[in-house]
């Protein structure tokens, strides 16, 4: 009796799978209810602008606005919170360590976008030490891995004062003094010098 299937038979059964499963997927990628952090490490850059976007809209933050892809200045977002205070963010969705740059561009965003606070938001828990010292210093926020999750649940449980509390209280104090970055040069007399330039007096 089923000795014989047509080949077009195999190939509807095929496009409908395949549209089932793009259907699925389309969905659990786009409704960012059902996203994890698992999905977002799968995300490219713009990506996860776009997810921070819907993300803190979301969330209560309604003054919320991506900056344009070239000439973003440091920022990728901007957004207002309940005190009117204006935020910068910058989306660094990483696998590997965050480095010094991403504390520089968003502090430099602040001053160019006139704000009143500078994030980062990052899928990864790993900063590194210089980067750590320099956002204490210029008081730049860092929302990691662990606090982006909270987000994520703080969405899911629709609370958006959670989510208000994990952006605005997420200062790591760290212990630095900015003398460890001069370098100490020995002067001696008559005789001023570094490295291979020297100059005698």
């Amino acid at each position: 009796m089923f000795d014989y299937i047509p080949g077009w038979l195999y190939l509807l059964t095929a496009i409908i799978i395949i549209l089932i499963l793009f259907t699925f997927r389309k969905k659990k990628r786009y409704d960012i209810r059902k996203i994890t952090i698992k999905d977002i490490d799968q995300m490219t850059g713009h990506e996860f602008e776009y997810y921070l976007f819907v993300l803190l809209t979301a969330l209560g933050f309604e003054e919320t606005y991506l900056t344009k892809k070239s000439r973003d200045f440091g920022a990728d977002l901007i957004f207002v919170d309940n005190d009117h205070r204006k935020f910068v963010v910058q989306a660094k969705r990483l696998t590997e360590k965050m480095g010094l740059v991403a504390v520089q561009e968003v502090y430099a965003a602040k001053a160019y976008y006139d704000a009143d606070e500078a994030i980062i938001i990052t899928s990864t828990e790993q900063v590194s030490e210089p980067c750590r010292k320099l956002a204490c210093a210029t008081n730049v926020k860092i929302v990691k891995r662990q606090e982006l999750m909270q987000l994520i649940k703080a969405l899911k449980q629709n609370d958006g004062e959670e989510a208000q509390f994990i952006i605005s209280n997420s200062n790591e104090e760290i212990s630095y003094t900015s003398t460890d970055s001069i370098e100490d040069l020995d002067q001696r007399r008559g005789m001023i010098q570094a490295g291979d330039y020297f100059i005698k007096l």
